[in-house]
C-alpha cells in the first residue's frame, strides 16, 4: 500500500511543508493562531534557532487552536491520536503511551523547557485549555533535550495574555453522562496594558464505556506578563490539576482464553478493576520567564520551571487466561502505589544575528539544568483474592489488608547541558545548520555519564522560491529505566538519526506539503527477556539489551486550503523496525499510519455552518508468543471516523456537535502491555455551546 500511495501523491502534487494551518474564518469564541504559510511561522523546538518551517531540516507539525477547538481535543492524549506520525496507545483507563518512528516518546517541553514524560503522572491528561498551540518535531531532538529517543518532541506552548481583553465560556455534554465547562479570559491590569493577565479553567465529570470507571478532572491556569521596559518582559504563571478517577484499571484484559483461542469477543465494557480501585493524580506547576531584546535584534532569555506531582493508586491487577466456558483461571494481585515527583528546570540562552563574509547568519547558545526527584511507596499484601468466574466479575471484592510499612524507592535524576547552534547562509539558496551539545547525566543511585556529546547537522537547499530539499543528522543518548534479571539498570541506548526530505509552499502559501525519508540506528535497546519472565520487585519485567536495531521509513503531509472554504490536513507515515538479524522489532506499533482531517465552511445561505471530520487508519499490529501456548496476539488494520458540525447562530455564540468512532469500530488500542489488551472507545457524541465575550 505504501509504495502505491507514495507514487500517486508524488505524481499528483508538489511537495510543501507540514503544519496544521488555520486560514479559515475563525469561530468567534476561540482565539485563533493565524498561520498563513511556512515563511511566516517559526518554531524553535528543533534547534533553538527561530527558523521557519521551510528552514528547519526536520519534520515539524503545528497544531493550533482552531483544530483543537473544532474537534474538541480536551487533553494532550486527544491531540496525539490525531497527530501525524504519532502512534498513541491507551493501555489502561488512565494511562497512555506515545511513539514515533518505532521509538517511545520521552521528551515533553513546556514553552521549550524540557521535562520528563511519565505515564504515571498527569502529563498525557494535561488539559488543552491552558495551551495556545502544540509543536511536534519528529526525529531526534537531542540538541535541546539532551537525553532522549529519536522519536519526537512534544512542545506544549502555554497561553499568554491577548493583545486586547476578551475570552469565552463553554459548556459540553456527551455520552456516558459526560459534562464539561471551561473558560478563558484575558484582562489588562494597568490602563497602559503594560501589565496583563490571562486565566483559564476547565472542569469535567463523566462515567465511561468501561464498567465502574469514572473521571473527575479540574484544571486551573493563570499567567501575568509585565513590561519592565521597552525591551524587557517578565512572565509569571502557574497551573494546578486534580484528577480523581474511580474504577481505574491496572493492566487491561486477557487477549486469550486458556485454550489459546482469542478473547476479543469480550464486551468493551469489561473491567479488571474493583469497586475500590482508584488512581488519583494531582499536579502543581509554576514558571517564570525574563525576556530581553537588544536593539541589534539579539535576545536573552531565562526560564525557570518547578513542577510537583502526586499520585495515589489503590490498584488491582488481574492476570492469566480464563477458561472459555467456566471463566475460571484468573489470578489477582492488589497493591497500593503512591508516588511523588518534583521537577526543577532552568534554561538560559542567547540568540541573534551576526555578519560574516558579507552575509547575515544566526547563532544561539544556551545552558540547561534539570533535576527530578521521584519517591515511590509500594504496599503489597499477603492476602489471597479469589476472582472466581471472570465472566461474572463486577468488582465487588473486599480490599485486602496492607502492611503499614511500604517498600520505598527513591530516584534522583540530574541533567546539565550546554549547547551552541548556528545557521550559516552560505548562498542565497544554501543554508547550513551546525550544532553541538555537551551533557552530564546522573541518576542516583548508581548511574552517571559525563561529557556526552550530541552533534546536530543540517543542510537546506532552496531549489526555487517555493521548493527546498534538506538533510539532517544527529546522534542520540538515552539512559534506560530497564533492568536485567539481576535488577541492574541497563546501559544507555546510543545511535544516530538521518533524515532526507523536501518542503515547499505554493499558490500564495495556501497549499503546503512535505515528504521525508528517515533512518534510525540504535544500539543497546531494551526488550523483554524471554528467558526470565518473573516480575522484578518494582513490578516491571526483566529486560535484555539488543544490539543493532534500526527503524526506517518515510512520511508525508499535505495541508492547506484547496478552496476558500475547505481546510485539509492529510498525513501518511510508513515506519518499519528490525533487529540486527533482520527480524521484526516493535511490531506492536503500526507500519502504516494515515491521518486525514477536514473542515468545510459553507457560504451563502449556509455561511454559518461548518462540517468537519477525521479518519485515522493504521495497519496490523502484533506481538509474538503472548498466548498461553505461545500464540501471537494481533490487531488487524482498522480505521476510526469522527464527524463534527458547528453553527454560528450569533456573532458571539456557537453550537458544535462531535461524533467519535462514527461506525462503532471495535478494536484494541494496545496489545503489548503486560501481554494484555485495552479496547478503544465505542461510538460516542458530544454537544457544546460556547459564548465569546
Amino acid at each position: 500500500m505504501h509504495k502505491t500511495l507514495l507514487a500517486t501523491l508524488i505524481s499528483s502534487m508538489l511537495l510543501t511543508p507540514n503544519l496544521y494551518a488555520a486560514q479559515t474564518q475563525p469561530d468567534t469564541n476561540i482565539e485563533v493562531i493565524s498561520i498563513k504559510g511556512s515563511r511566516l511561522d517559526k518554531a524553535a523546538t528543533a534547534t533553538g534557532l527561530p527558523l521557519t518551517l521551510r528552514e528547519t531540516p526536520q519534520s515539524v507539525t503545528i497544531i493550533d487552536q482552531e483544530f483543537i477547538q473544532s474537534f474538541s481535543l480536551n487533553n494532550v492524549a486527544d491531540l496525539m491520536f490525531l497527530t501525524p506520525g504519532i502512534s498513541a496507545q491507551k493501555i489502561e483507563t488512565n494511562r497512555y503511551f506515545f511513539s514515533a518512528r518505532g521509538n517511545p516518546i520521552t521528551n515533553f517541553q513546556f514553552d521549550g523547557v524540557p521535562v520528563n514524560y511519565s505515564s504515571f503522572f498527569n502529563d498525557a491528561s494535561t488539559d488543552t485549555v491552558i495551551f495556545d498551540r502544540v509543536e511536534v518535531v519528529r526525529g531526534a531532538t537531542g540538541l535541546l533535550t539532551g537525553a532522549g529517543e529519536p522519536s519526537a518532541a512534544i512542545n506544549l506552548i502555554r497561553k499568554r495574555p491577548k493583545s486586547s481583553p476578551g475570552g469565552y465560556l463553554s459548556a459540553k455534554a456527551g455520552s456516558w453522562d459526560s459534562y464539561r465547562v471551561e473558560g478563558d479570559s484575558s484582562v489588562d491590569i494597568t490602563a497602559d496594558s503594560d501589565v496583563q493577565a490571562r486565566f483559564a479553567a476547565a472542569y469535567k465529570k463523566s462515567n465511561s464505556f468501561t464498567d465502574l470507571a469514572e473521571d473527575e478532572n479540574l484544571q486551573v491556569y493563570g499567567v501575568v506578563t509585565a513590561r519592565l521596559g521597552d525591551n524587557t518582559l517578565l512572565t509569571v504563571g502557574a497551573d494546578h490539576s486534580d484528577r480523581d478517577p474511580k474504577g481505574s484499571t491496572w493492566g487491561a484484559l486477557p487477549l486469550f482464553y486458556a485454550d489459546g483461542s482469542l478473547a476479543n469477543d469480550l464486551p468493551r465494557s469489561t473491567t479488571t478493576a474493583a469497586t475500590w480501585s482508584s488512581w488519583k493524580r494531582h499536579g502543581t506547576n509554576v514558571f517564570s520567564t525574563v525576556d530581553h531584546r537588544f536593539e541589534n535584534d539579539w535576545e536573552l532569555k531565562f526560564d525557570i520551571e518547578h513542577r510537583e506531582d502526586k499520585m495515589d493508586g489503590h490498584l488491582l491487577f488481574l492476570y492469566g487466561s480464563p477458561d472459555k466456558t467456566t471463566g475460571l483461571g484468573m489470578g489477582a494481585s492488589p497493591m497500593i502505589y503512591q508516588s511523588s515527583r518534583k521537577q526543577d528546570a532552568a534554561r538560559f540562552f542567547a540568540s541573534g544575528p551576526f555578519e560574516l563574509f558579507g552575509r547575515e547568519h544566526q547563532l544561539t547558545t544556551g545552558l540547561l539544568y534539570s533535576k527530578q526527584d521521584v519517591t515511590a511507596d509500594s504496599y503489597y499484601t499477603t492476602d489471597t483474592l479469589n476472582v472466581g468466574n471472570f465472566f461474572e466479575w463486577d468488582g465487588l471484592i473486599t480490599e485486602p489488608n496492607y502492611p503499614s510499612t511500604p517498600s520505598t524507592e527513591k530516584t534522583e535524576e540530574i541533567q546539565k547541558g550546554a549547547y551552541i547552534a548556528t545557521q550559516l547562509n552560505l548562498h542565497d539558496q544554501v543554508m547550513l545548520l551546525l550544532g553541538s551539545r555537551i551533557s552530564q547525566y546522573k541518576i542516583d543511585p548508581g548511574y552517571e555519564h559525563n561529557d556526552v556529546i550530541t552533534p546536530y547537522a543540517g543542510l537546506v537547499y532552496d531549489i526555487t522560491d517555493s521548493v527546498s530539499i534538506y538533510t539532517s543528522y544527529t546522534e542520540i543518548f538515552q539512559p534506560q529505566d530497564a533492568k536485567d534479571f539481576n535488577n541492574k539498570r541497563l546501559d544507555p541506548t546510543t545511535g544516530n538519526n538521518i533524515e532526507l526530505g523536501s518542503k515547499a509552499d505554493f499558490f500564495d502559501e495556501k497549499l503546503t506539503a512535505s515528504i521525508a525519508v528517515f533512518k534510525v540506528q540504535k544500539e543497546n535497546v531494551a526488550e523483554r527477556d524471554p528467558n526470565n519472565k518473573d516480575p522484578l520487585p518494582d513490578g516491571s519485567f526483566p529486560m535484555r539489551a539488543v544490539d543493532g536495531t534500526s527503524n526506517r521509513g518515510f512520511e508525508m503531509e499535505l495541508t492547506g486550503r484547496p478552496s476558500e472554504d475547505w481546510d485539509l490536513y492529510f498525513s501518511y507515515t510508513y515506519s518499519e523496525s528490525e533487529k540486527a538479524d533482520g527480524t521484526a522489532f516493535s511490531t506492536h506499533l503500526p507500519e502504516n499510519l494515515v491521518r486525514l482531517s477536514s473542515l468545510y465552511h459553507f457560504n451563502g445561505a449556509l455561511e454559518d455552518f461548518t462540517l468537519g471530520g477525521n479518519i485515522s487508519w493504521q495497519s496490523q499490529i502484533y506481538v509474538e508468543n503472548t498466548g498461553p501456548n505461545g500464540e501471537r496476539s494481533q490487531q488487524n488494520s482498522y480505521f476510526i471516523a469522527n464527524l463534527m458540525a458547528s453553527y454560528q447562530f450569533t456573532d458571539a455564540a456557537i453550537v458544535r456537535l462531535n461524533i467519535r468512532n462514527l461506525f462503532d469500530e471495535k478494536y484494541y488500542s494496545s496489545i503489548d502491555f503486560y501481554d494484555q489488551g485495552f479496547f478503544g472507545e465505542p461510538s460516542n457524541v458530544e454537544l457544546s455551546l460556547s459564548y465569546n465575550f
